[in-house]
């Protein structure tokens, strides 16, 4: 079964320093996080390269309450994150375990750790099943093994593969390099820099440092936002979020500015597209995602429940949703996320009709092999299979409360 990547115990090594971008250290027998899954895995981000030797792996230990050592698998993802499995059989409910990690820790350059650290969680006896539970991981489990299989063509596959607990394969940040070395990389198009910065930030680089470029600078101070239209507004938005990134007071596009631009092209019905003053499903669902962390401000929360309530409108009487005119996968998968996003069960009473409800639906499009169809002609489509996964591992974290795909 895959395990969701969330990244609780995250570190960030400087030269002579440790900086918790979260806090690790605890008071005596004090929880800092009360678990729901007990296979759950937590992965320790450093800013150096780890020197992943014997010296680095046992100082990195999970005890129970009573101090004993817990059997768990420690493994180096990349050259700076170490993940941190859970025991076989999963955490026991109502023990209290403690994730050190020790002063033995060192960078590859031979800088340690000046002090030990301490994350104490404990696995609730709150039961997290949920209707779709079963459904979702196996069709996740299938998915993903899909893609690994044929090769991960696109960022997207790769985000797919690493949200659901997956490593991405070296070749795919070798080809990720490389597009950044070529004359192109000074030139891209606004939604290629944002959508290399939600990729890289959630696949836990430094978007502001990869390649020798600032991508995230590439996209607030980026002249040819207006090109690409809305869709540029929504995908910056989300990208500048993915990492929750500065914008400085001197930018070419404040985060401000991308909010407005979002509101003011919405259509006459409370929806958003490229196309024509009526909404589209598609462009209607991401603007919503990209405006979901603001939706705490009152003129984005009215923005906001006026698109969703559009789209709750144009779905289908078998719960399914059209783009353009044609019924497919995608917009299903983009309406979940969007719904997700914002808090919303997209297998609630407002989105069931004739007792199908959004999941109900995009599962009637997987295939035996783990991929899924644009239509219902059972012909596997990569685009529709990578956002459908997206979809799935959407509705799984907003159940189990683990966050949202696209933000860290």
């Amino acid at each position: 079964m895959l395990r969701s990547k969330i990244k609780y115990a995250v570190l960030s090594t400087a030269v002579t320093s440790i900086l918790l971008v979260q806090p690790l250290l605890v008071k005596a027998a004090s929880v800092d996080k009360t678990i729901t899954d007990s296979n759950r895995s937590w992965t320790i981000k450093f800013s150096q390269p780890v020197g992943f030797d014997d010296q680095t792996k046992n100082a990195i230990t999970v005890t129970d309450s009573k101090g004993n050592l817990v059997n768990v698998s420690i493994k180096l993802l990349d050259s700076s994150k170490v993940k941190v499995d859970a025991p076989e059989g999963g955490y026991k409910q109502g023990e209290v375990y403690s994730l050190n990690v020790g002063n033995g820790v060192h960078s590859s350059e031979s800088r340690y750790l000046k002090s030990s650290l301490k994350y104490t969680f404990e696995l609730s006896s709150v039961s997290q099943d949920y209707n779709y539970k079963s459904q979702v991981e196996s069709t996740l489990d299938a998915t993903v093994n899909k893609i690994l299989k044929d090769g991960i063509q696109d960022d997207w596959q790769a985000l797919v593969v690493y949200r659901c607990g997956e490593e991405v394969p070296p070749s795919y940040w070798t080809s990720f390099e490389n597009s950044l070395t070529s004359s192109q990389a000074d030139s891209f198009a606004p939604t290629d820099y944002e959508r290399m910065v939600i990729v890289l930030s959630l696949l836990g680089k430094d978007s502001t440092s990869f390649g020798g470029y600032n991508l995230v600078e590439k996209i607030y101070n980026n002249a040819g936002m207006d090109n690409q239209g809305i869709n540029a507004y929504i995908f910056g938005l989300i990208a500048l979020d993915s990492g929750n990134f500065d914008v400085p007071n001197d930018a070419l596009v404040s985060r401000d500015k991308f909010i407005d631009k979002i509101v003011s092209a919405r259509t006459e019905d409370n929806g958003w597209s490229i196309t024509s003053n009526k909404a589209d499903t598609d462009m209607t669902s991401m603007a919503l995602t990209a405006l979901a962390p603001y939706r705490d401000r009152e003129d984005v929360k009215q923005v906001v429940d006026a698109g969703i309530a559009k789209l709750s409108s144009m779905q289908g009487s078998d719960a399914g949703y059209s783009s353009m005119g044609v019924e497919n996968s995608q917009s299903l998968s983009q309406v979940i996320i969007a719904l997700c996003s914002n808090g919303i069960d997209p297998t609630g009473s407002e989105f069931t009709k004739n007792n199908k409800n959004l999941i109900d639906e995009l599962l009637s499009y997987k295939l035996k092999d783990g991929g899924f169809s644009y239509n219902k002609q059972n012909v596997y489509d990569p685009l529709s299979t990578e956002q459908a996964a997206e979809a799935l591992e959407a509705y799984k974290m907003f159940k189990e409360q683990t966050g949202s795909i696209f933000r860290n």
